[in-house]
């Protein structure tokens, strides 16, 4: 009689093991049924800041002399971005800089061009109006009417409103995504579950080389939900 207690006990066992075995084998099974589906969300925008580098100098052979013909033209400089809307506030001033092209003096004399020294202002405009600053640069021929010369002119942009864009983009990103899993989720005749996972990738800015001023943002996000 005990040994049939102890047979039907082991059975019981043995059903019961096979049948938790059963549950983890179909749990396990279940968490295998995932899907990940990425979501891009873009912008294009204008930069917010600009920096117009200019340089403008001249050439000579008496330092003192050309650092003095050198004032006029910072003065007619100043004036002309104040008249087109620039204030003093944007405008910053860098050290003249003097180069001595003593290396070259025997060969430009013999050329007939004997300035030893050249002079170089530097001046630069930062400002929070782009499309002002973009405008002037492209009429910066007209500072030879005032007596400037230039000697290089560059504008750099930047975009720094990330910050304030960030959370729309991050949920356009994961919408996106969601719509790209649920889509998977009905090719393959299941349903959507619960998010398993989800990992941001980073924002990206870049730029457009045919519009400088503007830029592209973009994120990607990865999305990892269960199927049911």
């Amino acid at each position: 009689m005990k040994n049939q207690i102890g047979a039907i006990i082991v059975a019981i066992g043995i059903a019961l093991s096979g049948y938790f075995i059963y549950l983890g084998i179909e749990s396990f099974a279940a968490k295998d049924r995932v899907v990940n589906a990425k979501g891009l969300s873009e912008r294009m925008v204008m930069a917010d800041k600009a920096i117009w580098t200019i340089s403008f100098g001249l050439l000579g052979n008496d330092v003192q002399v050309l650092y003095t013909q050198l004032e006029p033209q910072k003065k007619a400089l100043i004036k002309f971005l104040n008249k087109n809307g620039i204030s003093d506030d944007e405008i910053v001033l860098s050290p003249s800089t003097i180069n001595d092209r003593s290396t070259w003096y025997d060969w430009d004399k013999k050329q007939g061009t004997i300035e030893r020294y050249s002079l170089t202002g530097n001046m630069t405009i930062v400002s929070s109006d782009v499309e002002k600053l973009r405008q002037l640069q492209l009429r910066q021929l007209d500072l030879l009417n005032v007596g400037v010369i230039l000697d290089n002119s560059y504008i750099r942009y930047e975009y720094t409103g990330l910050n304030d864009l960030k959370p729309e983009m991050v949920e356009e990103a994961t919408v996106n995504a969601r719509i790209v899993a649920n889509k998977f989720a009905e090719d393959a005749n299941g349903k959507l579950g619960n998010l398993k996972s989800a990992r941001q990738g980073q924002f990206e800015i870049e730029s457009d080389d045919v519009m400088p001023h503007m830029r592209k943002v973009r994120v990607v996000t990865t999305m990892e939900y269960y199927l049911k």
